[in-house]
């Protein structure tokens, strides 16, 4: 019956789905990297420098993501938008006339900050969805913690994402943010990093994502993570998909640019295909 009751009245789906490719789809306790306000502003209080970043992801059915952030002195601005791409208009004889696209955007601005060696951070963001003619608006949060145990080079974080509801919405119905809740710890190595993600999204039961990246060399390295929600997608055609939640990926970084690219197969769904861009660090 909750269940349900959720599925009824949560929207704003679209900010589940992450564009970004360095992390390799999770990471929630990694910080000072440009991406904290997408993932855990609670990062932004570890920035110590400025970073410039924009991502894209190529997803399944035609559809688009994207990412544009800037973080700079623990203070965080990120903008995320999805399009769906042109489609055919019906009327209910299944008649066409005409196309239609789907255009969602969000516009997020957080801060950090050291409360007795912990970080904390938040960010407020603001939504806009318009499908053909209709629009809607929704407002929100994202909050996050986050603690460093240097003896064992070892971050712990906690998120709590997408607190928040419709202002205006599409005709009358409100819907609520899907909010998803990330306990996460990375240990870092001389060379690369570790990380689990234990996650309870709005509409799922627990899952867990669990990755890490490993350096090459100074310019070169390789990251690899499995999402346990992905499952979900699972078709159950091709005898290749029980790998689906598996997202692979590679960088390169010539300071002080950084290059990513991942890849998350979800066979006769399509794929997810990320690249990444970021200054600073």
């Amino acid at each position: 019956m909750i269940t349900i009751f959720l599925i009824a009245v949560t929207g704003f789906e679209y900010l589940l789905v992450d564009p970004v490719a360095q992390r390799v789809g999770m990471g929630y306790a990694l910080a000072a990297d440009g991406y904290s306000v997408n993932y855990n502003p609670a990062g932004l209080a570890y920035d110590t420098c400025g970073f410039y970043s924009a991502s894209y992801l190529n997803y399944i059915a035609g559809t688009h993501f994207g990412y544009l952030g800037l973080e700079r002195n623990q203070l965080g601005v990120g903008a995320r938008y999805f399009y769906s791409g042109s489609m055919k208009k019906t009327d209910s004889q299944g008649n066409e006339y005409g196309s239609f696209g789907t255009h969602f955007i969000d516009l997020a601005v957080g801060k950090g900050l050291f409360f007795k060696d912990i970080g904390l951070g938040f960010s407020l963001k603001l939504i806009y969805e318009r499908i053909d003619t209709l629009s809607c608006i929704g407002a929100g949060a994202d909050l996050g913690g986050m603690y460093y145990f240097p003896d064992y080079d070892l971050q712990v974080g906690l998120t709590l994402k997408n607190i928040g509801t419709t202002i205006k919405p599409f005709i009358s119905e409100r819907e609520a943010l899907p909010y998803e809740l990330d306990l996460s710890a990375v240990k870092h190595f001389r060379a690369g990093w570790i990380g689990l993600d234990l996650v309870k999204p709005a509409l799922a039961d627990f899952g867990a994502r669990v990755g890490g990246g490993y350096e090459i060399n100074r310019l070169f390295c390789l990251r690899a993570s499995y999402n346990s929600l992905l499952s979900s997608m699972r078709t159950g055609g091709n005898g290749l998909d029980i790998l689906t939640g598996i997202t692979v990926g590679f960088g390169i970084k010539v300071s002080p640019l950084n290059v990513d690219f991942s890849y998350a197969p979800y066979f006769d769904l399509g794929g997810g295909l990320r690249i990444s861009v970021n200054i600073g660090g």
